[in-house]
Protein backbone atom coordinates (compact mmCIF):
# COMPACT_ATOMS: atom_id res chain seq x y z
CA UNK A 1 0.00 0.00 0.00
CA UNK A 2 1.40 3.79 -0.81
CA UNK A 3 -0.20 5.85 1.98
CA UNK A 4 0.59 9.58 1.43
CA UNK A 5 0.67 12.03 4.74
CA UNK A 6 -0.22 15.64 4.63
CA UNK A 7 2.28 16.66 6.71
CA UNK A 8 2.61 20.06 6.74
CA UNK A 9 2.31 20.20 10.80
CA UNK A 10 5.80 18.74 10.63
CA UNK A 11 7.13 22.30 9.14
CA UNK A 12 5.13 24.74 11.34
CA UNK A 13 4.56 25.00 14.99
CA UNK A 14 5.05 23.12 17.70
CA UNK A 15 1.82 21.76 17.86
CA UNK A 16 -0.10 18.77 19.12
CA UNK A 17 -0.63 18.33 15.47
CA UNK A 18 3.09 17.92 14.91
CA UNK A 19 3.68 15.58 17.65
CA UNK A 20 0.50 13.34 15.58
CA UNK A 21 3.05 12.85 13.09
CA UNK A 22 6.03 12.71 14.25
CA UNK A 23 5.39 9.57 16.70
CA UNK A 24 2.97 8.43 13.98
CA UNK A 25 5.54 8.51 11.24
CA UNK A 26 8.48 7.38 13.32
CA UNK A 27 6.80 3.81 13.65
CA UNK A 28 5.71 3.76 10.23
CA UNK A 29 9.62 4.34 8.78
CA UNK A 30 11.27 2.34 11.47
CA UNK A 31 9.28 0.54 13.38
CA UNK A 32 8.70 -3.62 12.22
CA UNK A 33 6.82 -6.29 10.91
CA UNK A 34 3.81 -4.60 9.07
CA UNK A 35 4.94 -1.33 8.71
CA UNK A 36 7.77 -2.73 6.09
CA UNK A 37 5.05 -3.84 3.66
CA UNK A 38 4.22 -0.50 2.93
CA UNK A 39 5.35 3.26 1.16
CA UNK A 40 4.56 6.36 2.39
CA UNK A 41 5.06 9.93 0.32
CA UNK A 42 5.25 13.04 3.08
CA UNK A 43 3.96 15.92 1.58
CA UNK A 44 4.50 19.11 2.48
CA UNK A 45 4.66 22.82 1.19
CA UNK A 46 8.07 23.34 3.36
CA UNK A 47 10.95 20.96 3.72
CA UNK A 48 10.56 18.78 7.13
CA UNK A 49 14.03 19.90 9.05
CA UNK A 50 16.24 17.59 9.12
CA UNK A 51 16.83 15.34 12.01
CA UNK A 52 12.78 14.91 12.75
CA UNK A 53 12.26 11.96 11.40
CA UNK A 54 14.22 8.50 10.66
CA UNK A 55 16.40 7.81 7.55
CA UNK A 56 14.74 5.33 5.74
CA UNK A 57 13.73 3.77 2.51
CA UNK A 58 10.11 3.03 3.12
CA UNK A 59 9.51 6.63 3.19
CA UNK A 60 9.47 9.44 0.41
CA UNK A 61 9.23 13.44 1.18
CA UNK A 62 7.85 15.61 -1.65
CA UNK A 63 7.55 19.49 -1.43
CA UNK A 64 4.89 20.21 -3.22
CA UNK A 65 4.65 24.54 -3.72
CA UNK A 66 1.18 26.53 -3.37
CA UNK A 67 0.13 30.15 -3.01
CA UNK A 68 -1.23 29.33 0.00
CA UNK A 69 -2.38 26.61 2.20
CA UNK A 70 -5.95 26.39 0.61
CA UNK A 71 -4.36 26.24 -2.71
CA UNK A 72 -2.41 23.47 -1.62
CA UNK A 73 -5.15 21.64 -0.03
CA UNK A 74 -7.35 21.91 -2.67
CA UNK A 75 -5.36 21.74 -5.61
CA UNK A 76 -1.54 20.94 -5.14
CA UNK A 77 -2.30 17.88 -2.76
CA UNK A 78 -4.63 16.27 -4.58
CA UNK A 79 -2.39 16.44 -8.18
CA UNK A 80 0.53 15.32 -6.19
CA UNK A 81 -1.41 12.27 -4.72
CA UNK A 82 -1.98 11.28 -8.65
CA UNK A 83 1.14 12.25 -9.81
CA UNK A 84 2.95 9.63 -6.82
CA UNK A 85 -0.04 7.10 -7.44
CA UNK A 86 -0.92 6.95 -3.91
CA UNK A 87 -3.24 4.22 -2.59
CA UNK A 88 -5.07 6.30 0.31
CA UNK A 89 -4.11 9.40 2.22
CA UNK A 90 -3.89 10.29 5.33
CA UNK A 91 -4.92 14.12 6.85
CA UNK A 92 -5.95 16.15 9.86
CA UNK A 93 -8.93 18.19 9.95
CA UNK A 94 -9.41 19.27 6.66
CA UNK A 95 -9.34 17.04 3.36
CA UNK A 96 -9.48 18.44 -0.33
CA UNK A 97 -12.89 18.45 -2.07
CA UNK A 98 -12.07 15.67 -4.66
CA UNK A 99 -9.58 13.35 -4.50
CA UNK A 100 -7.74 10.78 -6.62
CA UNK A 101 -7.65 8.01 -3.99
CA UNK A 102 -9.73 7.25 -0.44
CA UNK A 103 -9.17 10.11 2.53
CA UNK A 104 -8.73 9.18 6.00
CA UNK A 105 -8.66 12.27 8.52
CA UNK A 106 -8.22 12.73 12.21
CA UNK A 107 -10.35 15.42 14.13
CA UNK A 108 -8.66 15.60 17.74
CA UNK A 109 -11.41 17.00 18.80
CA UNK A 110 -14.41 19.48 18.07
CA UNK A 111 -14.02 22.21 21.10
CA UNK A 112 -14.53 24.59 17.92
CA UNK A 113 -17.90 23.86 17.92
CA UNK A 114 -18.70 22.54 21.63
CA UNK A 115 -16.88 26.05 23.22
CA UNK A 116 -16.97 28.56 20.14
CA UNK A 117 -16.17 30.89 22.71
CA UNK A 118 -12.49 29.76 22.85
CA UNK A 119 -11.83 30.65 19.34
CA UNK A 120 -11.19 33.93 17.61
CA UNK A 121 -14.20 34.75 15.46
CA UNK A 122 -11.92 33.83 11.89
CA UNK A 123 -10.94 30.80 13.20
CA UNK A 124 -14.13 29.70 14.25
CA UNK A 125 -15.94 30.18 11.08
CA UNK A 126 -13.06 28.61 9.06
CA UNK A 127 -13.52 25.19 11.22
CA UNK A 128 -17.24 25.00 11.21
CA UNK A 129 -16.98 25.38 7.29
CA UNK A 130 -13.88 23.08 6.50
CA UNK A 131 -14.40 20.25 9.51
CA UNK A 132 -17.55 18.89 9.25
CA UNK A 133 -17.21 18.76 5.59
CA UNK A 134 -13.93 17.22 5.70
CA UNK A 135 -15.36 14.26 8.04
CA UNK A 136 -18.41 13.77 5.35
CA UNK A 137 -15.98 13.39 2.45
CA UNK A 138 -13.07 11.12 4.36
CA UNK A 139 -13.84 7.36 3.97
CA UNK A 140 -12.78 7.17 7.48
CA UNK A 141 -12.61 10.01 10.78
CA UNK A 142 -9.66 8.53 13.29
CA UNK A 143 -10.32 10.95 16.81
CA UNK A 144 -8.39 10.35 19.95
CA UNK A 145 -11.04 9.21 22.70
CA UNK A 146 -14.13 7.82 23.00
CA UNK A 147 -15.54 11.23 23.95
CA UNK A 148 -14.91 12.69 21.04
CA UNK A 149 -15.64 10.34 19.34
CA UNK A 150 -19.62 10.31 21.07
CA UNK A 151 -19.66 14.39 20.52
CA UNK A 152 -19.00 13.39 16.63
CA UNK A 153 -21.78 11.50 16.09
CA UNK A 154 -23.88 13.51 18.79
CA UNK A 155 -23.04 16.66 16.52
CA UNK A 156 -22.64 15.86 13.15
CA UNK A 157 -24.66 12.52 12.53
CA UNK A 158 -21.96 10.40 10.99
CA UNK A 159 -22.44 6.61 10.82
CA UNK A 160 -21.06 5.24 13.67
CA UNK A 161 -18.94 2.76 11.59
CA UNK A 162 -17.00 5.56 9.73
CA UNK A 163 -15.63 6.70 13.02
CA UNK A 164 -12.85 5.01 14.69
CA UNK A 165 -10.95 5.96 18.11
CA UNK A 166 -7.49 4.97 18.30
CA UNK A 167 -5.66 6.25 21.40
CA UNK A 168 -2.28 8.41 21.53
CA UNK A 169 0.36 7.39 23.64
CA UNK A 170 3.33 9.39 25.31
CA UNK A 171 6.54 9.02 23.58
CA UNK A 172 9.75 6.74 24.36
CA UNK A 173 11.76 9.24 25.85
CA UNK A 174 9.15 9.85 28.97
CA UNK A 175 10.10 7.53 31.29
CA UNK A 176 11.58 8.26 35.62
CA UNK A 177 14.44 9.37 36.45
CA UNK A 178 15.89 9.83 39.30
CA UNK A 179 14.03 13.05 41.23
CA UNK A 180 17.55 14.30 42.27
CA UNK A 181 19.04 14.40 39.05
CA UNK A 182 16.20 15.66 37.35
CA UNK A 183 16.07 18.57 40.06
CA UNK A 184 20.07 19.11 39.01
CA UNK A 185 19.14 19.28 35.67
CA UNK A 186 16.36 21.63 35.80
CA UNK A 187 18.12 23.94 38.28
CA UNK A 188 20.83 24.29 35.82
CA UNK A 189 18.28 24.47 32.63
CA UNK A 190 15.99 26.95 34.33
CA UNK A 191 16.88 28.18 37.40
CA UNK A 192 14.12 26.03 39.34
CA UNK A 193 15.74 25.63 42.88
CA UNK A 194 12.78 24.46 45.09
CA UNK A 195 10.13 21.59 45.03
CA UNK A 196 7.38 22.81 42.79
CA UNK A 197 3.69 21.67 40.95
CA UNK A 198 3.94 21.77 36.93
CA UNK A 199 1.36 22.35 34.84
CA UNK A 200 1.63 22.15 31.29
CA UNK A 201 -0.43 23.92 28.36
CA UNK A 202 -0.96 26.64 26.41
CA UNK A 203 -2.29 29.96 28.85
CA UNK A 204 -5.87 30.53 27.46
CA UNK A 205 -8.87 30.09 29.57
CA UNK A 206 -9.36 26.24 28.13
CA UNK A 207 -6.87 25.10 30.79
CA UNK A 208 -8.46 26.15 33.40
CA UNK A 209 -5.16 28.00 35.00
CA UNK A 210 -7.25 29.94 36.99
CA UNK A 211 -8.87 27.27 39.44
CA UNK A 212 -5.06 25.58 39.88
CA UNK A 213 -3.85 29.19 40.75
CA UNK A 214 -6.83 29.14 43.14
CA UNK A 215 -6.32 25.71 44.83
CA UNK A 216 -2.39 26.38 45.03
CA UNK A 217 -3.34 29.43 46.64
CA UNK A 218 -5.36 27.61 49.42
CA UNK A 219 -2.66 25.36 50.04
CA UNK A 220 -0.61 27.60 50.73
CA UNK A 221 -2.85 29.69 52.94
CA UNK A 222 -3.27 26.80 54.89
CA UNK A 223 0.01 24.81 55.13
CA UNK A 224 3.50 26.34 55.02
CA UNK A 225 4.98 25.24 52.01
CA UNK A 226 8.08 25.96 50.05
CA UNK A 227 7.17 24.87 46.41
CA UNK A 228 6.36 26.95 43.42
CA UNK A 229 3.88 26.46 40.22
CA UNK A 230 4.83 26.15 37.30
CA UNK A 231 3.51 27.44 34.27
CA UNK A 232 5.09 25.48 31.13
CA UNK A 233 3.44 26.57 27.68
CA UNK A 234 3.30 29.54 25.10
CA UNK A 235 1.43 32.70 26.75
CA UNK A 236 -1.90 32.90 24.60
CA UNK A 237 -4.42 35.47 25.34
CA UNK A 238 -5.43 34.34 28.65
CA UNK A 239 -1.86 35.68 30.24
CA UNK A 240 -2.53 39.10 31.18
CA UNK A 241 -5.61 37.43 33.46
CA UNK A 242 -3.57 35.14 34.85
CA UNK A 243 -0.88 37.58 36.07
CA UNK A 244 -3.33 39.76 37.68
CA UNK A 245 -5.42 36.79 39.02
CA UNK A 246 -1.93 35.94 40.58
CA UNK A 247 -1.43 39.14 42.40
CA UNK A 248 -4.79 39.19 44.08
CA UNK A 249 -4.50 35.67 45.38
CA UNK A 250 -0.92 37.19 46.65
CA UNK A 251 0.92 34.20 44.95
CA UNK A 252 2.98 36.04 41.94
CA UNK A 253 6.43 35.10 43.66
CA UNK A 254 5.43 31.54 43.85
CA UNK A 255 4.33 31.13 40.24
CA UNK A 256 6.88 30.28 37.40
CA UNK A 257 6.47 30.93 33.67
CA UNK A 258 8.51 28.99 31.59
CA UNK A 259 6.91 29.32 28.34
CA UNK A 260 7.16 27.07 25.56
CA UNK A 261 10.15 24.30 26.06
CA UNK A 262 11.73 21.98 23.64
CA UNK A 263 10.22 18.69 23.75
CA UNK A 264 13.38 17.48 24.99
CA UNK A 265 12.95 19.37 28.38
CA UNK A 266 10.12 18.01 29.26
CA UNK A 267 10.71 14.79 30.50
CA UNK A 268 13.38 16.32 32.86
CA UNK A 269 10.21 18.73 33.72
CA UNK A 270 7.85 16.17 35.03
CA UNK A 271 10.47 13.74 36.75
CA UNK A 272 11.63 16.89 38.69
CA UNK A 273 7.79 17.87 39.99
CA UNK A 274 6.51 16.92 42.86
CA UNK A 275 3.12 16.41 41.29
CA UNK A 276 1.69 17.60 37.61
CA UNK A 277 -1.98 19.16 37.48
CA UNK A 278 -4.33 19.77 34.46
CA UNK A 279 -7.31 20.98 35.38
CA UNK A 280 -8.56 21.27 31.80
CA UNK A 281 -12.18 22.42 30.57
CA UNK A 282 -11.59 19.95 27.54
CA UNK A 283 -9.49 17.88 25.50
CA UNK A 284 -9.61 15.53 22.81
CA UNK A 285 -7.07 13.10 24.62
CA UNK A 286 -5.00 14.87 27.05
CA UNK A 287 -1.03 13.83 26.04
CA UNK A 288 0.54 16.09 28.97
CA UNK A 289 -0.87 14.00 31.71
CA UNK A 290 -0.25 10.84 30.20
CA UNK A 291 3.72 11.92 29.27
CA UNK A 292 3.61 12.96 33.24
CA UNK A 293 2.31 9.80 34.43
CA UNK A 294 4.86 7.63 32.01
CA UNK A 295 7.45 9.58 33.95
CA UNK A 296 5.94 8.37 37.16
CA UNK A 297 5.01 11.87 38.31
CA UNK A 298 1.97 12.14 40.88
CA UNK A 299 -0.62 13.43 38.51
CA UNK A 300 -3.83 15.13 39.22
CA UNK A 301 -6.85 15.99 35.84
CA UNK A 302 -9.58 16.96 35.62
CA UNK A 303 -13.05 14.94 35.00
CA UNK A 304 -13.68 16.75 32.03
CA UNK A 305 -13.37 15.22 28.56
CA UNK A 306 -11.55 12.93 27.78
CA UNK A 307 -9.19 13.00 31.00
CA UNK A 308 -10.91 10.09 32.92
CA UNK A 309 -11.00 7.85 30.08
CA UNK A 310 -7.06 8.22 29.68
CA UNK A 311 -5.97 8.11 32.86
CA UNK A 312 -8.29 5.95 34.40
CA UNK A 313 -7.12 5.10 38.06
CA UNK A 314 -3.70 6.18 37.03
CA UNK A 315 -4.19 9.68 38.47
CA UNK A 316 -6.62 11.85 40.98
CA UNK A 317 -9.54 12.60 39.00
CA UNK A 318 -11.03 15.93 40.32
CA UNK A 319 -14.31 17.75 39.52
CA UNK A 320 -13.10 20.04 36.69
CA UNK A 321 -14.41 23.36 39.24
CA UNK A 322 -14.15 22.36 42.24
CA UNK A 323 -11.72 24.62 44.00
CA UNK A 324 -11.95 23.29 46.74
CA UNK A 325 -11.04 19.49 45.53
CA UNK A 326 -8.31 20.73 44.02
CA UNK A 327 -6.63 22.10 46.91
CA UNK A 328 -7.05 18.87 49.14
CA UNK A 329 -5.52 17.09 46.67
CA UNK A 330 -2.71 19.55 45.44
CA UNK A 331 -1.64 19.52 49.65
CA UNK A 332 -1.44 15.78 49.79
CA UNK A 333 0.86 15.67 46.90
CA UNK A 334 2.98 18.59 47.88
CA UNK A 335 3.41 17.28 51.54
CA UNK A 336 2.98 13.77 51.74
CA UNK A 337 5.59 11.91 50.07
CA UNK A 338 4.51 8.08 50.48
CA UNK A 339 0.87 9.34 48.26
CA UNK A 340 3.14 10.89 45.89
CA UNK A 341 5.27 7.40 45.28
CA UNK A 342 1.82 5.48 45.47
CA UNK A 343 -0.21 7.53 42.76
CA UNK A 344 3.09 8.02 40.48
CA UNK A 345 3.54 4.00 40.02
CA UNK A 346 0.07 3.51 39.49
CA UNK A 347 0.24 6.32 37.17
CA UNK A 348 3.55 4.72 35.60
CA UNK A 349 1.33 1.33 35.18
CA UNK A 350 -1.61 3.51 33.32
CA UNK A 351 0.48 4.88 30.82
CA UNK A 352 2.42 1.78 30.24
CA UNK A 353 -0.55 0.83 28.61
CA UNK A 354 -0.70 2.89 25.73
CA UNK A 355 2.04 3.08 22.69
CA UNK A 356 2.23 4.32 19.47
CA UNK A 357 3.44 1.45 17.54
CA UNK A 358 -0.43 -0.09 18.83
CA UNK A 359 -1.66 3.55 17.88
CA UNK A 360 0.12 3.42 14.69
CA UNK A 361 -1.17 -0.58 13.83
CA UNK A 362 -4.72 0.47 14.43
CA UNK A 363 -4.43 3.60 11.78
CA UNK A 364 -3.41 1.28 9.52
CA UNK A 365 -5.94 -1.10 9.83
CA UNK A 366 -8.47 2.18 9.32
CA UNK A 367 -6.32 2.48 5.89
CA UNK A 368 -7.16 -0.79 4.62
CA UNK A 369 -11.02 -0.78 5.82
CA UNK A 370 -10.55 2.95 3.42
CA UNK A 371 -9.23 1.04 0.69
CA UNK A 372 -12.42 -1.59 1.00
CA UNK A 373 -15.29 0.34 1.52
Amino acid sequence: MRIGIDARALTGRFTGDRTYWLCLLREYLSGPGEFEEHEYVLFTRLPIPRGDLPVSDRGTLRAVPAANDRVWTMVSFPRALKQEGVDVAHTQYTTPLRSPCPLVTTVHDISFRIYPEWFPRKDRVLLNLTVPASMRRARRVITDAESSRRDILRIYRLPPEKIATIHLAAGSEYHPMPQRTARAAVNARFGIDRPYVISVGVLQPRKNFALLLEAFARVRRAVPVPHRLVLTGKRGWAYGELARLATRLGISDALIYTDYVADADLPMLYSAADAMAFPSLYEGFGLPPLEAMACGTATLVSDAPAMPEVADAGAWVLPVMDATAWAEALGVAMTNEKARITWGERGRQRAAQFSWRRTAAQTLAVYHEALGS
